[in-house]
């Protein structure tokens, strides 16, 4: 026979913290790891016309790794940050529109430390397509020649 008496109100406390609870833990992780696009200096751009090192289409950002050669300092490597696969999906990308061996040049956002890498504003790809990523939180971005 089942008891058909209600929860004392300690068991009601602890079942209703504990679903929130739960979704704080899986939640959090991700919110902690993932940073903001402060990082990147958004009042100056930066051309750089390279060799597609590596090109990760992944989430939460993707990330193109590009070998730029300057003059006889020999080769630089930049690290260059894209939003989510979703966004640039919606946008139109497909992850074969980039390819390893490409010769491309992209316009960045530096980064405001100096490192050689930043946030990609812009590529064009070897055949002469422009893909510009959709930006979270910069659309009113002002590029500067």
């Amino acid at each position: 026979m089942r008891d058909n008496t209600p929860p004392k109100p300690a068991a009601r406390r602890r079942n209703a913290v504990l679903p929130p609870a739960v979704l704080l833990m899986t939640i959090l992780p991700g919110a902690w790891a993932h940073h903001s696009f402060a990082i990147f200096d958004h009042t100056r751009t930066h051309t750089l016309k390279g060799t597609v090192a590596e090109w990760s289409w992944t989430n939460p950002h993707g990330y193109i790794e590009l070998d730029v050669t300057e003059g006889l300092e020999g080769v630089e490597h930049f690290t260059l940050e894209l939003t989510s696969v979703n966004m640039l999906r919606r946008a139109g990308w497909r992850s074969s529109d980039i390819a390893v061996g490409d010769a491309v040049t992209v316009i960045t956002a530096p980064l405001i430390n100096g490192d050689p890498g930043g946030l990609l504003l812009e590529i064009q790809l070897p055949d002469g397509r422009i893909l510009t990523p959709p930006v979270p939180a910069i659309d009113t971005f002002r590029r500067t020649p």
